[in-house]
């Protein structure tokens, strides 16, 4: 059994109908392949999967004791790769988790992005194969497989106490109480989260799921080539960007890679650093737009104007959709 293109309204309809625990549908349906009923005779189980047929789910009659085993449970987040496909992929999302598109969208749009927790396989590729083509960049994440990045903020002195003896060689923690350790295991995160006990001061994301942006601070004339072969800029261009340094040159970038990423900037006598965005907030400020421009994105008052921080995802589908009717935006760090 699996989740096919059914909707989350199929396991309530199938625990009503089969007097079942709505938990142990739902674990059939989307921790598949899982065993609905057990020990019907084949041609009652022919006659329920024929009764079934409407609820899109994908079923199978196996022989007893022939039950495939399960593959590992796993997280997804996803990441929206086609701007002028969010409304579509909102709808699509909101349907298999069985939310409205508006909370559908701000769960895609609120980083790390997760959408789906302890899942199989099936249940992810059921959701890949509803979605817009190209739209969307899903990442699986198996909890017990994965390196966590621990973020804290606003510590106390006795939770500070906690952490210092797991900071890696050279890591301090910030006089406000931060701290930034990355590599943990599963086991090591969830410890480090139980004795801190500040679940509002404390973040546990995935490192598959961090992404980097990188700044450049400085380059040479000798180096500036490296802008073109690396990072695409017009050499016309490169004398507006150096007057505008520090500037992010690269955005969206994975942990993995990053340092090879780094490594090459310093090669080519660049000065770099890599910033990490996941979680940082940033503004945008509209230089011009029409009055019809701003209110078609909920803006209110007219242009310039600064909008509240958001996360980058939803400031880049913001911004986004303001160009598109014509409006004038900058993005800035919050």
């Amino acid at each position: 059994m699996g989740p096919g293109r059914a909707s989350p309204r199929a396991a309530s309809v199938l625990a009503d109908a089969l007097g079942l625990p709505i938990e142990a549908i739902v674990d059939a349906i989307y921790r598949a392949p899982g065993r609905l009923l057990p020990g019907v005779p084949r041609r009652e189980a022919e006659r329920l999967v024929a009764m079934l047929a409407p609820l899109a789910l994908d079923l199978a009659i196996v022989a007893a004791g022939s039950m495939p085993a399960r593959c590992a449970l796993r997280d997804v987040a996803a990441e929206l790769c086609d701007l002028d496909a969010a409304d579509d992929v909102a709808i699509v999302l909101g349907r298999f988790l069985g939310l409205d598109p508006a909370a559908a969208l701000d769960l895609l749009l609120t980083p790390p992005g997760i959408v789906l927790g302890n899942v199989t396989a099936p249940t992810v590729a059921a959701l890949a194969a509803l979605l817009p083509p190209g739209a969307v960049r899903l990442v699986e994440v198996q909890p017990d497989a994965a390196r966590y990045a621990l973020f804290a903020a606003g510590l106390s002195r006795l939770q500070a106490g906690a952490l210092r003896g797991h900071l890696p060689p050279g890591a301090v923690l910030g006089e406000d109480g931060s701290a930034l350790l990355l590599g943990l295991t599963r086991s090591e995160a969830d410890a480090l989260w139980r004795r801190l006990r500040a679940p509002e001061k404390v973040r546990l994301v995935p490192e598959q799921l961090l992404r980097f942006g990188i700044m450049l601070h400085a380059a040479p004339p000798a180096a500036l080539i490296a802008l073109e072969t690396m990072v695409g800029v017009p050499a016309a261009d490169i004398p507006e960007l150096l007057a505008a340094l520090p500037v992010l040159v690269e955005t969206d970038l994975p942990l993995a890679g990053l340092e090879e990423r780094l490594a090459r900037y310093a090669e080519a006598g660049l000065t770099v650093t890599a910033e990490l965005e996941s979680f940082a907030p940033v503004v945008l400020e509209v230089l011009s737009a029409s009055p019809d421009a701003l209110a078609a994105v909920g803006l209110p008052g007219k242009a310039p104007l600064a909008t509240p921080p958001m996360p980058r995802p939803r400031a880049r589908l913001l911004r986004h959709r303001l160009e598109a009717a014509g409006a004038e935006v900058w993005e800035v760090a919050a």
